[in-house]
């Protein structure tokens, strides 16, 4: 892979990480208040609870893209019109 696409899908999966977090954590706030009725507790607000998971989302997102960065890169070759990856 070359490094602009290796750039490019490490900052994907970080902005998706970032995004998948703070959405299902507003979801899951928004769906316990709803069905079951919980209370909310003092102070905490679904903006508090989007920037924690923004947060979150963003730790792991980094671990992750560097992950992608600095992960071994395999060498693929053409095998009749196919890719193969040599092991």
């Amino acid at each position: 892979m070359v490094d602009a696409q290796r750039v490019g899908l490490a900052t994907l999966v970080l902005v998706g990480s970032v995004a998948g977090f703070t959405a299902s954590g507003v979801l899951n706030a928004f769906s316990d208040g709803f069905f079951l009725g919980r209370a909310r507790k003092k102070g905490v607000t679904y903006k508090t609870i989007a920037k924690r998971n923004a947060i979150l989302g963003g730790a792991i997102g980094a671990v992750m893209a560097s992950v992608v960065l600095i992960g071994e890169q395999k060498k693929t070759e053409q095998v009749n019109g196919m890719r193969f990856r040599g092991y």
